[in-house]
């Protein structure tokens, strides 16, 4: 009875178990669902990775193309940079030498403003100097006009004068002081032992008796004479010793006067 007990109370209905609402074939199903419902998600998951890995690839490929364009411009701005840098280096020599060039255009300019000033300032100068003068010129010109009136007014007194001295007989020639012409000749004759010499002008040409003469040879002073006795042409003048300072010598010069 107590075995009964026990094996009655260890029964179980394995049918409702297995076919019930909650039993196993339910939940097989129900798991077998949830299974068919988990592998088509997983095939749309599938296909929807696929689609966005293709995708990928897609816009890699495109990335990757861009990239290769991007590279290519790359390296083309490095070269068009580095002839930028060699244009700038250039460019930069020429704006020196240029800048060097304005610098001494800008000094020249400075300087040829500066003489233009000079000029200028000359050139007012000269423009009051030539008015100065023209004025100055103008009264020389009134002062001219009346020295001529005065000259011809002169020139007939002259004249007049040298028809009376001519009438009276006189000649011009005589000095009113007694101080001989200025006239010049030679020495033709030399008497030592008498310290006397004969020269080559005489009373016609002024010389008086008592005037001195003086003797040069080559520019050089030899020494003085004293006139004694006078012809038309010649005279005889004594040598003075105190004046010598050389010999005198036939053909040398006398004069009336040196200076």
């Amino acid at each position: 009875m107590v075995m009964a007990l026990a094996v009655n109370a260890s029964h179980r209905n394995w049918r409702d178990v297995v076919l019930g609402p909650t039993g196993l074939k339910a939940q097989i199903e129900t798991i077998a669902r949830t299974n068919e419902q988990l592998r088509d998600s997983r095939a749309r998951t599938q296909a929807s990775l696929d689609r966005e890995q293709a995708a990928r690839r897609t816009a890699l490929a495109a990335l990757q193309t861009q990239l290769d364009q991007l590279e290519s411009q790359l390296r083309e701005s490095e070269s068009t940079v580095q002839q930028l840098q060699a244009k700038s280096t250039e460019l930069a020599q020429i704006d020196r030498a240029r800048a060097e060039e304005l610098e001494k255009i800008t000094a020249d300019n400075t300087r040829l403003r500066e003489q233009i000033r000079t000029e200028q300032q000359d050139r007012d100068t000269l423009f009051a100097r030539t008015l100065e003068l023209t004025d100055q010129m103008n009264s020389l010109r009134g002062v001219v006009q009346l020295q001529q009136d005065r000259n011809d007014q002169l020139h007939g007194q002259v004249t007049r004068y040298k028809e009376v001295v001519d009438a009276a007989g006189l000649n011009m020639n005589d000095p009113l002081d007694g101080a001989p012409p200025e006239r010049n000749g030679t020495v033709l004759v030399v008497n030592r032992p008498r310290k006397l010499v004969e020269v080559s002008i005489g009373y016609d040409d002024g010389l008086r008796n008592g005037h001195f003469l003086e003797v040069t040879r080559g520019g050089r002073y030899v020494t003085r004479l004293k006139v004694r006795d006078t012809e038309p042409d010649r005279a005889v003048a004594e040598i003075m010793r105190d004046y010598s300072e050389g010999v005198v010598e036939e053909g040398d010069r006398v004069d009336t006067s040196i200076e």
